[in-house]
């Protein structure tokens, strides 16, 4: 199973290509921006669905319960790891807060959202949900998608600007992580059996929902972007237990993975990077990096020790199985509330979530490179060291 790509002749301007070496390490800065607001899913949700749960007292996932968290507040926050994820390490380094979950706090929202707001939720798709329920296609978690996330933001808005130009001002000064969305829309149908080449056909409608929201932050004023793809899904242990008994031509020799959902994500990542380069054609003006998480995810896999992970496609949090994943008893679920011994040395979390030393690593490759970008350098001067990110 093959899936049309030319990934490797991209060469675009506005695409980085994430070359970094575990000797350097990221000043701590302040003054860069002012805000950061985030969209997206599992990967960087930091307890939107966790408070809608309460707040609704509707049941609680998995994710909210123990071992999640262990690692860094060491309790459940509503975050898919055991600790920190891109979005914290990115906050803490431009010497911001933990950005808040939108839902939280009195009357379901934080008193202050001046430095920034999450509005990712676990599950959330970059497709409205009436396109996947047209489809037969389940989503587990939330009917929340990527414009639902932005009607969010359109509300959250008038409470930290008063005028046009005062949206303008504040969204000129702020950064803007579009996900990593669009997993999701290929998750929840690849794992309820969905056939591929009808899966593939969502590929370039998710690619051009997330520009369509870029182009609609860039009206109201925004210029700065971070904009994910999409990870190596045929390496995680979730990926390789439902798709378990593959051919033995379809998995890579060299990591474990199998071939076609790497070549699918590559399909992804590729048609989302021509994407990125039309707005900034028609928007030269306005900064957008293209965050590599595959090729950076990919490192993991191919050198693992270099990193010091000693396992790569088992997780840490998971119940039976080779790869230590199953869907009916996951990880927080009773009795699977242990976890490894030691987080930092595995890549994979719980079968479709990093550790917290993943996320590390895949941050310090970002922020290493967005110092690389002269407006990013300028606006960003560096001061004196006193945090890193290793």
């Amino acid at each position: 199973m093959t899936f049309s790509s030319s990934c490797s002749s991209l060469k675009h301007h506005v695409i980085i290509s994430f070359l970094f070496s575990i000797t350097i390490f990221i000043s701590h800065v302040n003054g860069c921006f002012t805000s950061i607001f985030s969209f997206g899913d599992s990967l960087a949700d930091t307890g939107n669905l966790l408070q809608l749960s309460l707040s609704e007292s509707t049941k609680l996932f998995h994710f909210d319960f123990p071992p999640y968290g262990r690692t860094f507040f060491h309790y459940p926050t509503g975050r898919c790891s055991d600790g920190r994820l891109v979005i914290d390490f990115i906050a803490e380094v431009f010497g911001l807060p933990f950005l808040p979950p939108y839902f939280g706090g009195e009357n379901g929202r934080p008193k202050n959202f001046h430095k920034g707001v999450n509005f990712a939720v676990v599950g959330a798709t970059a497709l409205d949900d009436a396109f996947f329920k047209e489809r037969g296609i389940k989503n587990p978690f939330t009917n929340v998608s990527l414009g639902v996330e932005l009607r969010f933001f359109q509300d959250v808005l008038p409470s930290l600007c008063s005028s046009s130009s005062g949206c303008k001002e504040l969204l000129l000064n702020s950064l803007i992580v579009m996900g990593e969305i669009g997993g999701n829309d290929y998750n929840h149908a690849f794992l309820e059996g969905k056939d591929a080449e009808e899966i593939q056909e969502f590929v370039p409608l998710v690619a051009h929902t997330i520009a369509s929201a870029i182009n609609e932050l860039i009206e109201l004023g925004a210029v700065t972007f971070l904009v994910p793809g999409n990870l190596p899904i045929g390496c995680s242990p979730a990926y390789l237990t439902y798709f378990q008994g593959s051919d033995k031509a379809e998995y890579d020799p060299l990591t474990g993975c199998i071939t076609w959902p790497n070549q699918f994500s590559e399909y992804h990542n590729e048609l989302l990077q021509k994407e990125l380069d039309q707005i900034h054609k028609l928007h030269p003006h306005v900064n957008i990096i293209y965050a590599d998480y595959y090729n950076i995810a990919m490192r993991f896999y191919h050198s693992p020790s270099q990193f010091g992970f000693k396992e790569t496609l088992i997780a840490c949090c998971g119940w039976g199985g080779p790869y230590n994943y199953s869907s009916s008893m996951a990880c927080g679920d009773p009795p699977v509330r242990t976890s490894c011994d030691d987080p930092s040395s595995y890549v994979s979390w719980d079968g479709l979530h990093y550790t917290e030393a993943t996320y590390r690593w895949i941050s310090k490759a970002i922020l290493e490179e967005l110092y690389n970008i002269p407006y990013i350098n300028t606006l960003c001067l560096p001061l004196t060291v006193n945090k890193q990110i290793l």
